[in-house]
């Protein structure tokens, strides 16, 4: 088990903090400019707590118990302790991210603009860089989670899935060819998202059950019920 530390609490979301962030902050301090460095990290994960605080506070008021918040080297995930009971909540839920970073990216290139101030024009970038990486269609990213979702207007739970981890596998190719050009840190994503897919594929399986097809996309079935033993997913954001 990974090693991480609570932090603190942000609208009754536990927050945490892998050791591989610490490690990635130091790095920055000590290799790569100091404070200047540093700080550029930290508007970074501040900026992926702030959009995974999106997806967490959507689900819950959609009826999904986000049990923490974890920051790590790889970037922000949202615990689920539940599955969305619907497509249409899916879709909600996973666009929720993106938007609070398109948000805050608007924020900092106007703000930016208006002081001058090329560090918080860099936020908005920063921003703007999150949102359309994690609308990629690859599960289980923000775009790969709306993708099943509509894929499951025309196809079952299983099936949508399945869908889904197909386009993510071509995505995880793309992201290696384009980590040989020099992008390097996409060659470590890839194969997470390879992985991931197959464990979205394996989850949906298990699940199956709890799920009919409807003109809207899947839905929970009346007092369907998750085995004991399943381990729900995470919405990330690298």
């Amino acid at each position: 088990m990974s090693t991480r530390w609570r932090i603190g609490t942000v609208l009754g979301f536990p927050v945490y903090v892998h050791a591989s962030l610490v490690a990635l902050m130091a790095i920055a301090f000590l290799w790569f400019g100091g404070v200047a460095a540093l700080l550029v990290v930290t508007a970074g994960f501040g900026s992926v707590l702030l959009h995974e605080l999106g997806h967490a506070v959507v689900a819950r008021r959609r009826g999904v118990a986000i049990g923490a918040i974890d920051l790590s080297f790889l970037g922000g995930a949202a615990q689920m302790r539940d599955l969305p009971r619907s497509a249409v909540d899916e879709l909600a839920i996973a666009i929720a991210g993106p938007v609070v970073s398109i948000a805050l990216a608007a924020v900092g290139f106007g703000l930016g603009a208006a002081l001058g101030s090329p560090l918080v024009t860099g936020f908005g970038w920063i921003n703007l860089v999150l949102a359309l990486f994690n609308l990629l269609p690859a599960l289980p990213m923000d775009g790969g989670r709306v993708l099943r979702a509509l894929l499951s207007l025309r196809a079952d739970y299983v099936r949508a899935t399945d869908q889904a981890v197909v386009v993510a596998r071509v995505v995880a190719v793309g992201l290696v060819a384009l980590g040989l050009t020099g992008a390097y840190q996409l060659l470590v994503l890839a194969p997470i998202l390879w992985l991931m897919g197959n464990r979205e594929r394996a989850m949906a399986r298990a699940v199956a059950h709890r799920f009919v097809r409807t003109p809207r996309g899947y839905r929970e079935r009346p007092q369907a019920v998750a085995p004991a033993w399943f381990v729900i997913s995470s919405w990330r954001a690298g």
